[in-house]
């Protein structure tokens, strides 16, 4: 449709390779006529352009590796300069750790290149469709050494609104990296309980809980799925090519870290026996509580 301004989608995308920054233009142009894109060849540009802009973006779509200026900096002026902007990063495979760093900067999303153009579409619409809700609040009964939880169904937008909930961790001053760590970790097993245990069947809920303890932070996320067997999961780094491959038939997200970075981010994972609740520990320095 054709919207006045309030109506009008504004997407910017960062591409320093000419070819594919035209493509996933083009790609997203063809979302309707309430989309708006323009493109930036660097970081250092697309900052110049934010700062001429008459309205602020709502969605930016930014390559990791540029010249001039990349795409962790600019995520960190962004954030320095609390940019209401959702933020999807473009990455190359065997980029986990700026993945990782990016999502901490406030990263909505990644996508691996090369993108495929139903990712693409279906990324930046999740994306522009639940970013107000990153703004609102989330009430949340708690004490200092109580369970925090939330349910919600089997939708992206929870992920959105849970953001919001681990905010919580600030009010009791958990030091980083740890505390982006832990929204890290269950942000990503909430893709995958979303995904993969409950086959994005909104009628089936999914559930997050977390407590504050002296010297560690506890957390879990079950699924209403059939579960799976943890020790069956294939490492994506062994054959990265044949990991996307699995996960572009069974129609998955591209990416798929999930378990994997879940590892390296929290330091104890504890599965049910019917594998669909996961419960994961993070200790922490006592001085950080």
């Amino acid at each position: 449709m054709t919207g006045t301004t309030s109506d009008v989608h504004r997407i910017l995308v960062v591409e320093d390779m000419p070819a594919l920054q035209a493509h996933i233009a083009e790609t997203l142009v063809d979302l309707g006529d309430s989309v708006v894109v323009h493109k930036a060849n660097d970081g250092r540009e697309a900052l110049q352009m934010i700062d001429q802009a008459s309205e602020p973006y709502h969605l930016i779509m930014c390559d990791i590796i540029m010249p001039r200026l990349d795409g962790e900096s600019v995520l960190t002026e962004l954030r320095r300069r609390n940019y209401p902007a959702a933020v999807i990063m473009l990455t190359a495979l065997g980029q986990d750790d700026m993945i990782v760093r990016c999502l901490r900067q406030g990263a909505c999303d990644y996508l691996v290149k090369p993108v495929g153009i139903d990712e693409l579409t279906a990324a930046a619409a999740k994306a522009l469709q639940h970013m107000p809700l990153v703004g609102h609040a989330l009430e949340v009964e708690y004490d200092p050494h109580g369970w925090f939880e939330v349910a919600g169904e089997s939708d992206p937008s929870i992920l959105y609104k849970y953001r919001r909930f681990l905010g919580l961790l600030d009010k009791f001053k958990i030091a980083e990296p740890a505390a982006s760590e832990v929204r890290l970790a269950l942000e990503e097993l909430g893709r995958n309980a979303i995904e993969w245990g409950n086959h994005n069947d909104r009628s089936k809920k999914v559930r997050f809980g977390c407590r504050i303890l002296p010297g560690k932070i506890i957390v879990y996320i079950e699924d209403e799925g059939d579960g799976f067997d943890p020790n069956h999961v294939p490492d994506p780094s062994v054959d990265p090519i044949a990991h996307l491959e699995q996960r572009k038939a069974a129609g998955k997200r591209l990416g798929g870290y999930g378990i994997h970075l879940i590892k390296h981010l929290m330091d104890k994972l504890i599965y049910n026996a019917r594998g669909n609740r996961v419960v994961a520990i993070k200790y922490l320095d006592k001085a950080a509580v």
